[in-house]
């Protein structure tokens, strides 16, 4: 009954906007065909007139503050993405989307994650958002639904981001931060074009102690962006990406009993053990884009990079076959893609195809030493580990009367080969390796119904491997190479409406996802997860979006997101998928008023609960937070300032920020803030 009436709910929440957003159609035409995105089909196009579900979140969406939770905050406006903040620096955000990645206990698994068209996900498919330096971004494009199967091992969407390109007029800016929790961000900025030159560099400095106990962490950030415009034609691209996290201290989960005794409590084994994490991320690439005569255009990128992680597990990892509890991984990466448009007649129907290929590869040496109390002890794990990934894709579209019709597919291999120098005579090699390749189609409609008004429909299959980390240890939580863990396999059906009218955007999707093998959480235990597959999984959902002008110098924001995602096979059958809630609703409501350069803000989300385990034992609650936020703008000659203002947990709500699923020991709770602070103040002078 609670299903039935859920999509009772949506049916009767839709049908009303429908109408309403349907009904001036014919009195005017559009003038506002959507933001224009890359992600959907690799190309420059209008979201109004892609057969997906695709949202784009604007730099001026990205609420001031620490990064991960303002990362969390902008994602909240997305129907069927779920992030979740940890209120750890050394995990990252847990994002999931239609379900996917909901089993991460670090990282994002089964997002494609990339920045300016470079990867951020490796070759098996983990991510990490601790890169994202929110200051440079432009825009973040969101794209949900089967067609994130032609970005290869990326079962549940694409998330990429696009940076700032440097203004006209060279400018230098600078900000200061100010928070809650000993919370501090410095950043400076500069840009501009000179000739040929486009260019823009930003860099950052973040500080904060932390709402819990040993939850302090501190992150640099440089990002360059330089652009040349070539004599022949066509544009090359230099990207530099640089972020340290010196420190970043761990306050793991929670039992119920302890957040109620004490929510900003951590246990006594992270101080023990020095629980935390540091790294250091360095990333190069180059991009090439030209204009083939007025049919043709290349689009193609190289990219290499260095990454070094040292975390602190909170126990010892002195036993025999455990791999310690000090975690040394050094990774080298690199890779290119390529593909080219052509655009032309055929059978005397305008049509666009695209073609190309990706390919990347990580070698990681990964080693592992006992936890003598916060102190690295002896050797107990030594293995080189390379992933690799490779695609091939075709894509076309074809324009016929109202019809668009897409289609493309995709072949991907990927490998993964571990090869073990740590033998004993209580550890036996444990050298393994596995590969996997699949196939997937997708195709699509889309229908003019009117000229404000799209219907749109699609089907794809979906391929998500295992990544090393969920190979790196058995199901009994011991080290060594998880051989036995298979890819999941899903197929993806989605149908939507799409209105854009002079002052409104409206968004409304509905899918069903069947998934076989799905891999799920066999057991996690003092920040060490080990995975099995399981049976399969059936997800049907509704996903809306409403975005208008009010008048009067209103804006309102609405998104609503239901998801039911069970298990429909085997012993867990019947049982939802934990870390996803059912219901999820975000609303938003801002005044301008031009003359004093004023802005404000109120915004809201509600999440219905979340289990925490497959056999649905325990839950979080559900929870409402909203915040509030105010500026002001002004400028002077070549000067510009702005001041900022933000409270976040308006209310001072209890609640629970993420969970971490499975967790053995009981401590599946990580806590949220309650009401915080954020001043600030920038600076811009254009010369």
């Amino acid at each position: 009954m609670p299903e039935k009436a859920g999509r009772l709910r949506i049916a009767a929440l839709a049908a009303p906007l429908t109408a309403v957003l349907v009904a001036p159609a014919a009195a005017q035409p559009p003038t506002n065909l959507g933001e224009v995105v890359v992600t959907a089909t690799r190309t420059l196009q209008s979201g109004f007139e892609t057969p997906t579900a695709v949202s784009v979140v604007g730099g001026d969406k990205i609420p001031p503050g620490a990064p991960g939770a303002s990362l969390a905050q902008s994602l909240a406006r997305v129907p069927g993405v779920v992030a979740q903040n940890r209120g750890s620096y050394a995990q990252d955000l847990q994002i999931s989307m239609r379900g996917f990645g909901s089993r991460a206990s670090f990282g994002v698994r089964g997002i494609r994650l990339l920045v300016d068209g470079i990867p951020v996900s490796d070759p098996g498919g983990q991510g990490e958002t601790d890169i994202f330096n929110l200051g440079d971004i432009a825009r973040i494009e969101v794209l949900r639904g089967p067609f994130s199967t032609l970005y290869g091992n990326a079962a549940g969407g694409v998330i990429q981001v696009f940076t700032k390109d440097g203004p006209a007029r060279p400018t230098l800016a600078g900000g200061l931060l100010f928070g809650s929790y000993g919370t501090t961000i410095e950043r400076l900025d500069g840009g501009g074009t000179a000739g040929n030159l486009n260019y823009n560099v930003n860099i950052s400095h973040f500080l904060t102690d932390g709402y819990r106990e040993h939850s302090g962490a501190e992150r640099e950030y440089l990002y360059g962006k330089f652009r040349y415009a070539l004599a022949g034609g066509g544009t090359l691209t230099l990207l530099v990406n640089g972020e340290n996290q010196p420190h970043a201290r761990d306050p793991s989960g929670l039992t119920r009993a302890q957040v109620a005794e004490d929510p900003r409590q951590a246990v006594d084994r992270v101080f023990q053990f020095g629980a935390g994490e540091s790294h250091r991320h360095r990333q190069g690439g180059v991009v090439y884009d030209r204009h083939l005569g007025a049919n043709d255009s290349v689009h193609a990128i190289a990219w290499y990079g260095s990454r070094r992680v040292i975390q602190y597990l909170p126990f010892a990892g002195d036993a025999p076959l455990s791999g310690g509890a000090v975690v040394d991984l050094g990774d080298t990466f690199g890779g290119g893609s390529a593909h080219w448009t052509h655009d032309d007649m055929l059978f005397g129907v305008p049509a666009s195809f695209t073609f190309g290929f990706d390919y990347q590869r990580q070698s990681e040496l990964r080693k592992g030493f006992v936890n003598n109390d916060g102190v690295e002890g002896a050797l107990a794990r030594n293995e080189n580990d390379v992933s690799a990934q490779l695609g091939e894709y075709a894509q076309g579209r074809w324009r016929i009367g109202r019809w668009q019709v897409f289609g493309g597919i995709r072949h991907t291999r990927v490998s993964f080969d571990s090869d073990d120098h740590f033998i004993t005579a209580v550890d036996p090699d444990d050298s393994g390796s596995r590969r996997f390749s699949s196939t997937e189609p997708v195709g699509g409609l889309l229908y003019k119904l009117t000229p404000a008004l799209n219907f749109y429909a699609n089907y794809g299959r979906g391929f998500e491997t295992p990544v090393f980390s969920e190979l790196a240890y058995r199901p009994d939580g011991t080290a060594g190479f998880n051989g036995n863990l298979d890819p999941s396999t899903s197929e993806n059906y989605e149908a939507g409406l799409k209105g854009d009218w002079l002052s409104a955007q409206f968004r409304l999707a509905a899918f069903h996802i069947h998934t076989s093998d799905e891999i799920i959480v066999a057991s996690s235990s003092n920040g060490r997860t080990s995975f099995r597959n399981a049976g399969s999984t059936s997800r049907n959902g509704v996903e809306l979006s409403v975005d208008g002008e009010l008048g009067g110098g209103w804006h309102g924001y609405a998104a609503y997101s239901y998801l039911n995602a069970r298990f429909s096979g085997g012993p867990l059958a019947d049982k939802w998928l934990p870390g996803v809630p059912r219901d999820t609703l975000y609303g938003a409501l801002t005044w301008r008023y031009a003359p004093l350069g004023f802005s404000t803000t109120l915004d809201a989300q509600w999440r219905s609960h979340v289990y925490v385990d497959e056999q649905n034992s325990d839950y979080a609650a559900g929870y409402m937070v909203a915040d509030c936020q105010l500026g002001f703008r002004q400028s002077v000659g070549g000067w510009e300032f702005s001041e900022y203002g933000r409270i976040n947990n308006l209310f001072d709500r209890s609640y629970i920020g993420a969970i971490i699923v499975d967790a053995s020991n009981g401590r599946y709770f990580e806590p949220a803030p309650t009401r915080n602070y954020i001043v600030g103040l920038s600076v811009n002078y254009s010369f």
